[in-house]
Formats: structure tokens, C-alpha cells, sequence
């Protein structure tokens, strides 16, 4: 049985990044941001190490928030919704505040993922391909 670090390829930052980015872009058509977990796992499948995937996982979907939100400042007057909600609280005029909040709990569900999906992949390629330890009969001295 092959570990799963053999199926799929070992990528350079940039390029997992990119994967996770279009991962979280197509999760995100799903309406739920629980989603971004998933997105997290699946651009960690590319990464080798635990510091990796978490910063795959957060940059990927911090950038695929950004570019939603940036989408919806200039089609869907988010901005203004932002400012209504933040100006409940008292604090009119810091719309944004709640858009750069919101990327930052995206790109955190997604590093998490990341972290999640790494040490996963670790701890089952551990577990399914260590190698069976035989234990000979002891000899009892007397």
C-alpha cells in the first residue's frame, strides 16, 4: 500500500498556495465557511511539513476572501452593509474593520485545516506503514 506522501507531489510554496486559493475560491461557491477547513486539508496534501500547510492553508484562503470580499465591495455595496453592522456597536465609519476580521477568521480556518490535514496524512502514513516488529520467544536463563 502506498502513503498517501507518495500520491501526491511535493510542491514549492507558491504553486500550494495557488492550489489552496482555488480550492477555497470553489469551496466558497457552496455558501458555508466551514468549508474553508476542507480547503486547508486538501492544499496541505501538497506540502511536507506541519509549518507549511498551515501558512498553505491560511494564505490560500485569506486570498480567496480577499478576492470575494473585493468582489462584493464593488458588485453587492458590501462595504455599506459593513458599515451598518459595525456602526450598530458604535463605531460608524470602520466598515472595513469587519471585512479584515472576517479574512482573518477565513484565513485561520483554513491555516487550521492546513494543520489539521498535515497531521493527519502524517499520523495514517505512520500508523498503516510501520513496520511489523516480530518479537522472538525470550530464553529464560536460569
Amino acid at each position: 500500500m502506498r502513503k498517501i506522501d507518495d500520491i501526491f507531489p511535493s510542491l514549492k510554496l507558491v504553486p500550494a498556495i495557488i492550489i489552496a486559493t482555488i480550492f477555497a475560491i470553489v469551496l466558497e461557491l457552496s455558501g458555508s465557511w466551514v468549508t474553508m477547513l476542507i480547503a486547508g486539508i486538501l492544499g496541505s496534501l501538497f506540502t511536507r511539513t506541519s509549518k507549511r500547510a498551515f501558512l498553505v492553508g491560511f494564505v490560500g484562503v485569506a486570498i480567496a476572501w480577499t478576492l470575494l470580499f473585493a468582489y462584493l465591495s464593488f458588485s453587492a455595496s458590501a462595504l455599506e452593509i459593513a458599515d451598518f453592522f459595525i456602526g450598530l456597536l458604535g463605531l460608524s465609519g470602520m466598515g472595513m474593520l469587519v471585512i479584515v476580521i472576517s479574512v482573518l477568521l477565513g484565513a485561520l480556518l483554513g491555516g487550521f485545516g492546513g494543520l489539521l490535514g498535515r497531521n493527519a496524512v502524517q499520523l495514517i502514513d505512520e500508523a498503516l506503514h510501520e513496520p511489523a516488529k516480530e518479537s522472538a520467544p525470550q530464553q529464560q536463563t536460569t
